[in-house]
């Protein structure tokens, strides 16, 4: 039986303090997204340079400062109430919003759960300091300070403590900070952003990213990709045809050399964004065009009039509504011609067709015979339409001799054998079985058994590796080296040594005996692009090796495993699929993709409406 439930209370309206915590929830979830309101409304103030400085990864200190316009004194209290803004007015206003922040938000929700105090002004010697503690006012007084405002949130969620235990290691939230810096870097390389961080109060801050202000044109944003990536990332990339600048379609995408990273960025006039509908259009585009599935780097820019666009759908504005539906298309027209000009390639000319010399051969799948002279109908073909018919080669006679099937068996998986029926445009392996016929994807089901092969010789050889006699040194952004210090036990663990250097680069001075030195390289940097761009890493040592010996396996699985479009002979198509369904998980690959696809004879018949 259930017991009875709590007590029902009266109704009642809830403080303003326990209201403003609240709310700060939905706008306040870690140290990063403090630093991303204030960048935000430096932003929107129009600062050319921004700083900011972190204590304990801002879990102690947040500081924002800018030379933006500054708040009149008389606004300054005003500034910290909850819904309070200049950026818009009315309803026509918010379906309009052509600024970055607009809801009046921010600036309430961190003074209600932080010690927070706001220095501004209006211009040079004119200037108001006010502090607020949990939503208390404490002091409220004139000062002098340059032109601009800088905010200062100290011991964030000290009067939450249910909140502040979410918290992540100090490595973990500074490294979610710096990716949003990066990201509003990469947005505006008109501004001059720094980032300064210190582990306390009385160590010195190091000087984790600088960005000198470029220009907002394709060469000021090259720049700026440099400054945070490198140069050598900048000469893999390829910018999107000039003539969709116009329509607000504009960025870089990379040619396979980037694909080692995982470097994908989307800007909606000028905001950050991870938008499933574009990115799914940018995946489709590097499957057709690069048959493969790890995207290169990307940079897009979006530019579109505020009214076609809700920024209004998330509460930390994380992601937005398209109202253009023919937008999409745009944007996958240009992403195709990127790629297609990073691979090195241009649309084929048009011809006027002259008439076929000869019908269109059959060559079947199996062994081709030497084809006999061309037939006399061939040859009035060829008189008709100017051609010539010379030997038939390959024309219409069926030169197919269908192997015999074979049995394939399934090492006591508990199925019935299956027969081998072929293999389908050298991707695909076509099995039969005694109700269904299975088609097989021979890249992933190969990924899969190197996956659990390479899984195992990880872990027999724990801690085994072989030091370099030259360190290979990575050009990285400031969150991916910070990824990177943030893994480096558990990367320890799997046999490499890496540590973080000034300047963007990082080290690798040790590696996993099983890797080759290339292969190891760029594992690292795929692990720094994956963790920098979102992945959260487990917080217990033991987790953490787990997590990055599995994503070694994956990507070292996928780069061995058999290619698309590869002849397989019976014997080797026999070999795979015997050692598939040997594996613990042979029905999906090490990403969640499907191996195995099964159309059962009902389904067939259904297709030919036969039921």
């Amino acid at each position: 039986m259930v017991g009875p439930g709590p007590e029902r209370r009266a109704l009642q309206r809830l403080p303003d303090a326990l209201i403003s915590q609240i709310a700060a929830g939905e706008v306040v979830e870690r140290p990063s997204s403090v630093v991303k309101e204030l960048v935000e409304n430096a932003l929107d103030a129009g600062a050319a340079r921004i700083e900011i400085a972190l204590e304990n990864g801002g879990r102690d200190l947040i500081s924002v400062a800018d030379d933006g316009s500054g708040i009149a004194a008389g606004d300054a209290l005003l500034a910290l109430e909850r819904h309070a803004t200049s950026k818009i007015a009315s309803f026509e206003d918010l379906l309009e919003v052509a600024t970055l922040g607009f809801r009046g938000e921010a600036l309430a929700s961190i003074a209600a759960v932080a010690k927070c105090e706001l220095l501004t002004a209006r211009s040079a010697g004119d200037g108001h300091r006010l502090v607020v503690e949990g939503g208390r006012l404490t002091v409220d007084e004139p000062v002098s300070r340059p032109r601009g405002t800088t905010v200062t949130v100290e011991s964030l969620f000290y009067n939450v403590p249910a909140r502040k235990q979410f918290l992540k290691r100090p490595a973990t939230e500074l490294r979610h900070a710096l990716t949003v810096v990066q990201g509003y870097a990469l947005a505006r390389p008109d501004v001059t952003f720094v980032l300064r961080h210190a582990p306390d109060a009385e160590s010195p801050g190091r000087e984790l990213l600088r960005a000198q202000a470029t220009g907002v044109d394709g060469v000021g944003q090259l720049n700026r990709i440099a400054q945070l990536f490198g140069e050598d990332l900048v000469n893999h990339l390829t910018p999107l045809p000039e003539a969709r600048r116009e329509q607000g379609i504009s960025g870089f995408v990379g040619d396979r050399e980037t694909t080692k990273g995982r470097r994908l960025f989307l800007f909606v006039n000028g905001r950050l964004l991870r938008d499933r509908a574009v990115l799914g259009i940018y995946y489709k585009a590097v499957r057709d065009l690069m048959k493969g599935d790890r995207p290169p780097a990307l940079f897009l820019f979006l530019h579109v009039p505020p009214e076609s666009v809700d920024v209004n759908v998330h509460p930390q504005k994380a992601e937005v509504r398209f109202r253009d539906a023919a937008l999409l298309g745009r944007i996958g027209s240009a992403l195709r011609r990127g790629l297609e000009a990073a691979k090195g390639e241009e649309p084929a000319p048009l011809r006027e067709p002259r008439g076929p010399a000869a019908p269109p051969a059959w060559t079947g799948v199996g062994e081709v015979r030497e084809a006999p002279r061309a037939p006399a109908w061939a040859e009035e073909l060829a008189a008709r339409y100017g051609g010539e018919a010379g030997q038939a080669g390959k024309l219409a006679e069926v030169a197919y001799r269908p192997e015999p099937s074979t049995r394939v068996p399934l090492s006591g998986k508990g199925r019935e054998s299956l027969r081998l029926i072929g293999q389908y445009k050298g991707t695909m392996i076509l099995l039969e079985g005694p109700e269904a016929l299975l088609v097989v994807d021979q890249h992933v089901a190969h990924e899969r058994i190197l996956y659990e092969r390479f899984r195992r010789s990880l872990r027999e050889q724990d801690a085994a590796s072989q030091t370099l006699l030259v360190p290979r040194m990575l050009e990285v952004s400031a969150a991916e080296n910070a990824a990177l210090a943030e893994c480096s036990s558990g990367l320890a663990r799997c046999g490499y040594a890496v540590s973080s250097l000034s300047g963007g680069t990082a080290a690798i001075t040790a590696i996993p005996a099983v890797l080759p030195d290339k292969e190891a390289e760029s594992l690292v940097l795929r692990i720094a692009t994956r963790v920098a761009g979102g992945d959260e890493l487990p917080s217990e040592d033991e987790a953490l090796a787990d997590y990055l010996l599995t994503q070694l396996a994956a990507s070292r699985a996928c780069r061995a495993a058999v290619k698309m479009h590869e002849a397989l002979s019976a014997e080797k198509m026999e070999s795979l699929i015997a050692e598939l369904f040997a594996c613990e998980h042979p029905y999906t690959c090490p990403h969640g993709r499907p191996v195995v696809l099964e159309l059962t004879d009902r389904d067939l018949e259904r297709r030919f409406k036969r039921r």
